[in-house]
């Protein structure tokens, strides 16, 4: 509910505004999307917490976590930027803020790969 109440009001008012002034409707935009981030970020914690124990308790790995959740962040991240690009009308800027996340959500996930390539190896 406290996400709806921030969502459904500046998205009414970002969409006022559009019109007259492009720039202040990213900025709400841009505000409540950190306000819900903000709130977010509370829970995440929580659950964060949850899948370490899990994780713990099933022996996966330090790195193999790490990772998830370093590729995790970074989707996140990229999402929200390339939503706020679409949003100001700059789908270019769209486009390379999600190939740069993936990228960067390959780059979090190189340990494992590693480590998958090597038992493989070993396999072999």
């Amino acid at each position: 509910m406290k996400i709806a109440a921030v969502c459904v009001p500046a998205a009414l008012f970002a969409g006022v505004l559009k019109r007259d002034s492009p720039a202040m409707a990213l900025l709400i935009a841009l505000a409540a999307a950190l306000v819900v981030l903000g709130s977010a970020l509370g829970a995440a914690g929580e659950v964060l917490a949850f899948v370490e124990e899990v994780a713990g308790a099933a022996g996966v790995s330090e790195t193999a976590l790490t990772a998830l959740v370093k590729a995790l962040g970074l989707a996140v991240a990229s999402r929200l930027t390339a939503d706020l690009c679409r949003d100001s009308g700059m789908g270019a800027a769209a486009s390379a803020a999600e190939l740069a996340g993936a990228a960067s959500a390959l780059w979090a996930a190189l340990p494992v790969m590693r480590g998958v390539f090597e038992t493989v190896r070993e396999l072999l």
